[in-house]
């Protein structure tokens, strides 16, 4: 009779491991599926991300020059060059860490549709804005000798930045 009962105990160790096996496996096949899922998702919008900065890479632009025209206008001139193999719009012109929102291209269109080419140079100009104070009557918002920090950003995030002393 103890025989039998040994034989009993022996099957159901054997049960029990499988059913702990199988239990493992499912939990692991239900963990695969909603990682699938999740991963699905994340390299949907990873993959438009990938891309975007592929084209932001192939977009290259330098300043080439900055002019100070010293009249009744203080206007400043900056000629930025594309050097990259795609086109680029300027999307924004800073001058000391504040945006100029009255530039304007002379040879390029109109922003924000203002399209430099590759190997173009594009002339943009605008008037600084009055933060400088004026020279004591001078009719120009500059004066010789002030520090212009300027940056061109462009519509994919490329940014290109100059220092430049007034003459």
């Amino acid at each position: 009779m103890r025989r039998i009962w040994m034989n009993r105990l022996g099957v159901s160790t054997v049960i029990a491991n499988m059913l702990m096996i199988l239990i493992t496996l499912s939990l692991a096949a239900i963990l695969v599926a909603w990682a699938g899922s999740s991963y699905g998702a994340f390299a949907g919008g990873s993959q438009l991300f990938f891309q975007q900065r592929g084209q932001a890479l192939q977009e290259n632009f330098v300043i080439e020059e900055v002019f100070f025209e010293k009249n009744t206008t203080g206007q400043i001139f900056i000629f930025v060059r594309n050097v990259g193999v795609i086109n680029i719009n300027i999307a924004a012109i800073y001058q000391n860490g504040t945006s100029i929102s009255s530039y304007k291209f002379s040879t390029c269109g109109t922003p924000p549709s203002a399209s430099i080419g590759v190997s173009q140079v594009c002339e943009i100009s605008w008037v600084p804005p009055d933060t400088w104070g004026s020279d004591g009557g001078s009719s120009t918002l500059w004066n010789t000798g002030d520090i212009f920090n300027l940056v061109a950003a462009s519509q994919r995030g490329n940014q290109v930045a100059t220092t430049m002393r007034g003459p």
